[in-house]
């Protein structure tokens, strides 16, 4: 699952380039190479599991359309770096969970402007965006793209761009020992001062609160 950057992968004789958000899926067997696509630092996790009734048609690229996929393996992987009774049932238990999502992603029909405007929000979250840009990265008017999203989740496109970096400021201040003004810029936010008021606005915590209830559950 690539977090970061691209990836250029030859499984089966067959090209794809897996950007970030989605997943590259090697059955057993499957012969592939893979290379860093582009410019950009490529960041992944691997994640290696048993699965009997893996449908034979299972394709090697997967869409992450709602990010689910990614937030299964972030679980999965903070999970695999404690110890505690129990680990190895709550470990199983979030790789079903991931497995799961696998194939519904497989299974759902998706909708390209959805994904475009995915795709391109975590590719430029460190940069200012902007309706238009939006737009253009799916070929659409402006206004025409709000209508299309929002009847498709319920967001305007720029809802769900500040959205995306809440959830993913929030990620690195629980999962990270960044100080907020080094989280900001990550996220598209200039001002840490504006992003921890955003913050406590979505989270009903500040920045220095919500890193405190971590810390506490963890040593719990």
């Amino acid at each position: 699952m690539v977090l970061h950057g691209a990836e250029l992968a030859i499984v089966d004789n067959k090209s794809y380039v897996c950007e970030t958000g989605h997943a590259l899926f090697y059955p057993p067997g499957s012969i592939h190479a893979e290379w860093q696509e582009g410019r950009a630092l490529l960041e992944f996790y691997c994640v290696e599991f048993h699965w009997k009734d893996c449908p034979k048609d299972m394709p090697h690229l997967v869409r992450d359309r709602k990010g689910r996929l990614l937030e299964l393996a972030r679980w999965l992987n903070a999970e695999s770096l404690t110890q505690y009774p129990g680990d190895s049932i709550y470990q199983e238990l979030a790789t079903r969970m991931l497995v799961a999502e696998l194939l519904r992603l497989v299974v759902t029909p998706s909708h390209e402007v959805v994904d475009r405007v995915r795709v391109f929000v975590r590719e430029h979250l460190e940069e200012p965006i902007a309706l238009d840009d939006l737009a253009a990265s799916c070929n659409l008017n402006k206004f025409h793209l709000v209508r299309v999203f929002r009847s498709l989740t319920g967001l305007t496109p720029m809802e769900y761009v500040r959205s995306e970096r809440l959830d993913t400021a929030l990620r690195l201040l629980l999962e990270t020992n960044l100080p907020l003004r080094s989280i900001a810029p990550r996220v598209g936010f200039s001002d840490e001062y504006h992003l921890s008021r955003l913050l406590k606005v979505r989270y009903g915590q500040g920045a220095r609160e919500l890193r405190k209830q971590k810390a506490a559950e963890v040593e719990a």
